[in-house]
């Protein structure tokens, strides 16, 4: 591999396949992986890769450093104008994913990141320094009303969504394992090893089964709320910044007829 340039800017997201098993790694180490508006495009960008991906059977998420990631990052200022840009970068899972995803964390799995690595990935390893939190409320972050997660208990999903913070009582890697969130608990140095054992496996299960399971699996899961966004990115806001809109304004104020273009 070349060495980066000097003040060159690394890739937030690496995307490699070795041996059938397609890695998607974080690379904003240097921030605790926080999910800024670059990381969020590359992770919509790399599943889209992933299910069209001939040489791929199975994606592993992972990141680079300590942390898997503290989630959205909060110290950015995204002027893109691309609405609900985090939730937009969820893998698809059933919908436009059907390949499997396994998540191999480590460290702080915080807030958004949550959602990629437990919600969001088919199955989870985690190292047994693993910590999941939502720090949603203590760092001021407002969000849409959240249902029931089905991957805890209903007592210990309400504790999650309300008190798991860093002072609060984040679950850690036994704790994951005991509700069944995550699949395996492992030690940091086997972590990766361990994830590509569970490609392999993943590997002997002929594709299209794995597609129908998630298809059916994910079919009644997803949430309102995200469903609501997707449908808002995907078809009000294009039409609310689009030059036919404008074009529309101006016609109505000139008193004549609008040229549309269809864009």
């Amino acid at each position: 591999m070349k060495a980066m340039a000097r003040n060159a800017v690394a890739e937030p997201v690496l995307y490699e396949v070795r041996d059938g098993v397609a890695f998607i790694t974080l690379n904003r180490p240097e921030a605790m992986n926080a999910m800024n508006g670059a990381m969020c495009d590359a992770l919509k960008a790399a599943w889209i890769r992933l299910e069209q991906d001939e040489a791929a059977r199975v994606g592993v998420l992972s990141a680079n450093g300590d942390h898997f990631s503290v989630g959205k990052d909060l110290k950015e200022v995204d002027d893109s104008g691309i609405p609900h840009r985090l939730h937009m970068a969820y893998p698809p899972n059933g919908r436009g994913l059907y390949k499997p995803l396994i998540a191999a964390v480590q460290g702080y799995v915080l807030g958004g990141a949550y959602a990629f690595a437990i919600r969001g990935s088919d199955l989870t390893i985690a190292a047994d320094d693993t910590q999941i939190g939502f720090p949603e409320a203590k760092a001021g972050v407002s969000i849409a009303p959240i249902g029931y997660l089905p991957y805890m208990p209903f007592k210990i999903s309400l504790e999650f969504l309300l008190l798991a913070w860093k002072g609060g009582r984040m679950v850690d890697a036994n704790r994951a394992y005991h509700f069944g969130m995550v699949n395996e608990v492992t030690s940091r140095a086997d972590l990766m090893a361990t994830a590509v054992r569970w490609a392999e496996m993943l590997k002997e299960v002929p594709p299209l089964y794995i597609k129908a399971i998630k298809y059916g699996h994910y079919r009644d899961a997803q949430l309102r709320y995200l469903e609501n966004e997707h449908e808002f990115v995907d078809f009000i806001h294009p039409q609310m910044v689009s030059a036919d809109r404008q074009e529309a304004f101006a016609a109505f104020r000139e008193r004549r007829k609008p040229n549309f273009k269809g864009r």
